[in-house]
């Protein structure tokens, strides 16, 4: 089926069902029970999400954490939505240290040949400090990240190992307390294997923020495997120069903050996605899409002048790759409105084809989900399940008790592409983005407009019992620190 006739099938069921829901055609006068399919109708045939994206990523391009780019992010987004007609939009600043800047980074294989490695550093961990030699330890993939019974052997060695599916924890609090075993041993570096194709390396400053404790750097698989087979035959040492630099002054990011106004303003719904990215590519699916998609809904839902029950609050984080930094200096700051937080809304998993949500263990919020979300059947958007991680800015929400929905997406290829090279602008399907789009502005006045929507905010002997129950208890002390209200 071409483009234009799937679009207007999709539209033509969403328009039927709500002329079955509410016994009639829609009429010139939009009614707020009408608003998913007026929404879908924009998304699809407006091009809104696709538009900016392009912008983004190709006028802005990488977004890292403290950088210029990404003020400029900020900037863009600013002005996108005060020309939508939120006088109001603004930023709100928070501080942070320290800023981290990549480095050169040279890795070779001195001994028993002359070959360049392709590598890639992860953020937010230091450099060699001039060039290192190193003889190189292979530590596989240890169970529960134990490194070894003598860790003396490591010292002054560039360790090889391997963290993906290591233990209980989840990867992000693996690797880190891995690196830091090594750093106590007192090896040179890190380096661990990409589970990428074609040579693609990885970044992630998950678990290293605010400071790792040795260089880590991502190796390409193949390289890996070439590694391994020269150990095969005997000794190897490597040549590593690593310029990364920190700097300790404090520093300033901020997020973007747009809101329609409810008839109850002191109730709240907020939507968010995060608008800082890594700088191997152009950050366009994580999180582009992310930002595109909120920002074209908050586009849509201000063109409709709807007047919602509750105040939907648009978010665009900075940060998120960091520490969830933006999303928590956002709790933080709004803290006193948390109990009256229906929800946090994000998009964090690329442009697919959309699902539903997932309400990071909050069995609770699955039938009342369920039901509130029919209007999206058209889109077989409809799918509400307790699924749970802690992997993005849902984090900063759970710990703080509000419930969390993630949008959830059909599989794709985004997590070959997640914090890669590849992760460019053409990758992005415009439909998908755009059913996307429809979906999170959708879910989001939905949420809004139901006035017998019950405050479901946890405390935190409730979250921390979430936390166990999902078996992310450790993750998010590791990362995130002790809970607390």
């Amino acid at each position: 089926m071409g483009r234009g006739t799937w679009i207007g099938a999709v539209l033509a069921a969403i328009l039927w069902i709500a002329g079955a829901v509410h016994g009639a055609a829609l009429p010139p006068e939009v009614r707020s029970t009408d608003t998913p399919a007026v929404i879908a109708d924009r998304a699809l045939k407006g091009g809104g999400a696709i538009g900016f994206l392009r912008t983004l990523t190709d006028t802005v391009g990488p977004r890292v954490t403290g950088s210029e780019h990404a003020r400029e992010a900020a900037a863009l987004i600013l002005a996108t939505l005060k020309r939508a007609g939120f006088d109001s939009a603004r930023y709100e600043e928070y501080t942070f240290q320290p800023r981290w800047v990549r480095g050169p980074v040279d890795a070779r294989v001195a001994e028993p040949v002359d070959r360049v490695l392709t590598v890639g550093s992860y953020g937010w961990v230091p450099g060699t400090h001039g060039r290192a030699s190193a003889r190189l330890i292979d530590l596989g993939r240890p169970p529960d990240g134990d490194i070894a019974a003598d860790p003396a052997r490591l010292k002054s060695a560039a360790v090889l190992v391997d963290v993906h599916d290591v233990g209980r924890a989840p990867l992000e609090v693996m690797r880190a307390v891995v690196a830091g075993k090594l750093a106590r041993a007192g090896a040179t570096a890190m380096l661990i294997p990409s589970d990428k194709p074609d040579r693609m390396v990885y970044t992630s400053a998950w678990g290293f923020y605010p400071r790792g404790p040795i260089p880590v750097l991502s190796i390409a698989r193949e390289d890996t495997m070439f590694l391994r087979r020269l150990l095969a035959s005997g000794p190897v040492s490597l040549s590593l120069d690593v310029q990364n630099t920190f700097d300790e002054a404090q520093a300033t990011e901020r997020n973007v903050v747009a809101e329609i106004a409810g008839r109850n303003a002191s109730q709240v719904v907020v939507v968010g996605a995060h608008f800082d990215s890594w700088d191997f590519a152009d950050g366009a699916d994580d999180n582009g899409t992310g930002v595109s998609a909120v920002l074209e809904a908050a586009r849509i839902l201000r063109s409709l002048n709807i007047k919602p029950y509750a105040t939907i609050r648009f978010v665009f984080f900075s940060g998120e790759e960091e520490a969830n930094l933006g999303s928590r200096a956002y709790v933080q700051r709004h803290r006193d409105e948390l109990d009256r937080t229906r929800a946090f809304l994000m998009m964090d998993d690329g442009a697919q084809v959309p699902l539903g949500f997932k309400t990071n263990g909050r069995s609770d919020l699955v039938a009342p989900l369920k039901a509130l979300l029919l209007p999206l059947a058209a889109l077989h958007a409809t799918q509400v399940t307790d699924g749970a991680d802690i992997e993005s800015d849902n984090a900063s929400f759970m710990a703080a008790g509000v419930p969390s929905l993630n949008l959830r997406v059909a599989a794709g290829d985004y997590d070959v592409r997640h914090h890669a090279i590849t992760d460019t602008f053409d990758k992005v399907d415009p439909r998908h983005l755009a059913l996307d789009t429809a979906v999170m502005a959708s879910a989001a006045f939905l949420i809004a407009n139901a006035e017998n929507w019950r405050e479901s905010r946890q405390s935190p002997p409730q979250v921390e019992q979430l936390f166990r129950e999902t078996g992310l208890m450790g993750g998010q002390v590791t990362l995130f620190g002790p809970i607390a209200r």
